[in-house]
């Protein structure tokens, strides 16, 4: 029996990495931009349940992944990011409108954490809470800045590619593999 490549992984979150979906028929993608100041992401897959009963026990049960809720959080988010992420419009003035109306860009988000590299190839984000509060004598507090959306999946089905870079054969690091949005291939096997 051959062990597996097990090592601890220390929590780490490096940068996240995004890249507007520019046609979501033919699932092309616009340049890669990079946030240096993540805090927190956190992943839940979203499943579809059923179990048959029979004969008063369950005989069956099948589970398909819909989607992977994103929920983060950043030092900040730019007016360029907002834009990008929200399909906010920018005001002559250099401003961010938001409108009623605004519908979220599909974007490819990405993420370096330890030694794992991930694209998630088509998400919706909405932006979290946003809060205020005066500073007290005495006390310095920074603001963050929430946002969540879901990973959808593409039109083949995939949703996200998670390559470890201490896997045997792996040559992508993190610079290669958040160069662009690239779709994962598979060798077929004889």
């Amino acid at each position: 029996m051959t062990p597996l490549n097990e090592k601890p992984q220390k929590i780490s979150l490096k940068k996240i990495h995004y890249a507007i979906m520019t046609n979501e028929a033919t699932e092309a993608w616009g340049a890669v931009k990079t946030l240096t100041m993540p805090i927190s992401l956190t992943l839940t897959p979203n499943f579809s349940e059923a179990h048959l009963d029979a004969g008063d026990r369950v005989v069956d049960s099948e589970a398909q992944l819909d989607s992977i809720t994103i929920a983060g959080e950043t030092a900040d988010l730019p007016t360029e990011v907002l834009v990008d992420w929200y399909g906010h419009a920018m005001s002559d003035e250099g401003g961010i409108i938001t409108n009623s109306n605004d519908s979220p860009n599909p974007i490819a988000i990405g993420f370096e954490s330890g030694s794992k590299l991930t694209w998630f190839f088509k998400s919706k984000l909405k932006p979290g809470e946003e809060a205020a509060a005066t500073r007290k004598k005495g006390e310095t507090n920074y603001k963050t800045y929430p946002f969540s959306g879901e990973a959808l999946p593409l039109i083949n089905g995939n949703i996200k590619h998670v390559v470890d870079t201490r896997d045997t054969g792996v040559t992508a690091t993190a610079e290669t593999f958040f160069a662009t949005v690239t779709l994962p291939t598979i060798t077929p096997t004889p």
